[in-house]
């Protein structure tokens, strides 16, 4: 079961719903590999800003580090 449900509007454009799941038996094989595609771009960008957060993190506690505003006013960093 796909944890979304990709949603057709009128003037042609699709939005993903991630409040719906959309079962593997209510696909056609074409919208099988539509969904799949889909998924697999999902993870990437959650894996992206996972990576992102955590990249934050860390230059957050950097910055919080007293050596690291002691190099920075002396121009070292």
């Amino acid at each position: 079961m796909f944890g979304f449900r990709i949603i057709n509007l009128p003037d042609g454009t699709q939005i993903i719903d991630t409040t719906l799941s959309t079962p593997y038996d209510a696909l056609t094989p074409l919208q099988m590999v539509e969904y799949v595609e889909m998924d697999v771009q999902i993870a990437i960008m959650d894996r992206m800003d996972r990576k992102r957060k955590a990249e934050s993190g860390r230059k957050r506690k950097l910055a919080r580090n007293p050596l690291y505003r002691l190099a920075c006013l002396c121009g070292m960093a």
